[in-house]
């Protein structure tokens, strides 16, 4: 096997990490990233206090219009650099703190936030209220290509 095989290889062996840009979001939806090329498997998403949050702001995240959450939870509970898990199932996700076990005791129990297969689409953030105008939040997708030409791309 030559290096360019060898390369092709550990591409899609290896995990990828896509990041959106520290933003202010208003209370509305927002494609935040895009599926392309083929199919993935989405490991984890991390929501990410780049600020500490004032407004009691809430998220829903979907994956080509699937359920990646139960959402209702306040991501503005924990200071800057705090996180929080999406369980990749219609579980509940838990509040913001600055570290988090992944999969939690209900994700074991259920056989959720193991991960989540999608295809080509969108994914998706919904805040249920406006963020101070201070305030910057990112999100984080941690993912596996498998296709070659899989890929997610950031639209922030």
């Amino acid at each position: 096997m030559g290096l360019p095989q060898t390369i092709r290889d550990l591409d899609l062996r290896l995990d990828h990490v896509v990041s959106t840009q520290p933003a202010f979001y208003a209370a509305a939806a927002f494609d935040v990233m895009t599926i392309t090329g083929g199919p993935v498997w989405i490991k984890t998403m991390v929501e990410y206090l780049d600020t500490a949050m004032t407004n009691v702001t809430t998220t829903t995240i979907t994956v080509c219009a699937v359920a990646a959450d139960a959402g209702a939870v306040a991501i503005n509970a924990g200071a800057i650099g705090s996180v929080v898990v999406s369980p990749l199932s219609t579980n509940a996700k838990d509040a913001s703190a600055l570290a988090a076990q992944w999969p939690d005791a209900t994700g074991v129990a259920t056989q959720g936030g193991f991960g989540m297969i999608a295809g080509l689409g969108e994914i998706n953030i919904t805040f249920a209220t406006v963020m101070a105008a201070a305030n910057r939040y990112s999100l984080h997708v941690v993912y596996q290509k498998l296709s070659p030409a899989s890929l997610i791309t950031p639209n922030f």
